[in-house]
Order: C-alpha cells, then structure tokens, then sequence
C-alpha cells in the first residue's frame, strides 16, 4: 500500500490498491467503467492492465484514492499476472454467472493471488473479493452452494451492464480499513482524479468482454 497522505482539503487519506483478477470476458473492465464512470462501455480484451484511479469521500474527515489495476485474463498474458501482485490491499476475483468454467478458474486466481502475497508478506493482510458478474442474464442469481462457507463474506452479485450491485462492491472494498491507514502527512493529492488509459478502452461494439 502506497503511504498515507493528507489531502489538501484537510482530510486524512490514504491509497488503496485495488486488482482485478478473472478469466477474459468476464466483465472486468466493464465493471471498472461502470464504477469509475457511471456508464456501460464494452471494451476490446485488456492488454497486460489497464490504470485508473477514483477518489472517494468516506463518513468523517476520511477519504481513499482507489488505484484500480484491471488485469488481462488470457491465458496468453497470464504470465504477467503477477507483477501487479506487489502491494495488492484488495482483490476482486471476478467471474461470469453464465460461464460455469469461470466459477471453477476463480479458485484458482485466488490460489495463484495467495501462493505470490505469501512470499511478499502475510496474506492474511490481503482482502479478497468474488464478484459474480452479468446477473442481468440471470434471474435471481444466488451465491453456488460451493462458496457459501469459503467465500460468503465478501461475496458480491453485480451487473457492469444494468450498474447493480456495483455500489455495494466498492464500499466492500473501502469497508473496515483500519484508522492507521489514514495516517495525516505533509505530502498532498488531488480531491478527485479519474484516468483511463484510452489505449485499453477503446470501444469495440463489435467484441463484447462484458
């Protein structure tokens, strides 16, 4: 995790580093634009990661600047994966409602997650979310049988498409940080920044990913 900072306008503040994990065409980077942006956006498949950063206003003199890394999911990229490991605060494993293999592949992201942070520091440090993706394709979908003692807790349903459950997501990620995160010192930041990499964004209605 990136120091703690004061922001300029007097608030306590930290960096939260945030990493998206999952198969290709499960809805990463669209989950991010709904997020960061407010809007549906369908991408072409995201090339190493893509950046961008959000900052948020929590209750009190708190807030957090999400640094938001959107992973690729090919296979073909896999082995660049792990750089972006390093300094990880949160993890959102994503996967697909419609895509049975995807749900399988998500124990496996957060096995692969796990094995690195543990030779880093303790990953006990580590938050670790599942967010099932395009429940707008799924009438009332609920948490499979197989999570629900593992992986109940930070479990999250959303739609990138529909901008359900996306809210929730987040405050999952900022919830319960700890007061020492937010550590007052003399550097400052801006009281809000958004940037996308246009490279990694470009739409392409004509290859979905989300």
């Amino acid at each position: 995790m990136t120091n703690p900072v004061e922001s300029r306008n007097g608030k306590r503040h930290c960096n939260l580093k945030v990493v998206l994990l999952g198969d290709s065409s499960v809805g990463k980077s669209s989950l991010v634009m709904r997020y960061v942006i407010g809007k549906f956006q369908t991408s072409n498949a995201t090339i190493g990661a893509a950046f961008m950063t959000k900052t948020i206003q929590l209750n009190g003199d708190k807030e957090v600047t999400l640094e938001i890394w959107d992973t690729a999911g090919q296979e073909r990229y896999r082995s660049l994966t792990p750089m972006y490991y390093r300094g990880t605060d949160v993890a959102i494993i994503v996967y697909d409602v419609t895509s049975p293999i995807s749900l399988s592949h998500a124990e496996t992201w957060i096995d692969e997650l796990k094995s690195y942070v543990d030779t880093e520091r303790n990953s006990s440090a580590l938050k670790i979310i599942l967010a099932a993706n395009k429940a707008d394709l799924v009438d009332g979908y609920q948490q499979p049988e197989e999570l629900k003692k593992s992986r109940s807790e930070n479990f999250f349903v959303v739609s990138a498409k529909s901008g359900d459950g996306i809210e929730e997501l987040f405050d999952g990620v900022v919830g319960d940080l700890p007061d020492e995160m937010f550590i007052k010192h003399s550097q400052t930041v801006e009281n809000e920044t958004i940037q996308i990499d246009k490279k990694f964004y470009n739409i392409d209605t004509s290859s979905c990913n989300c």
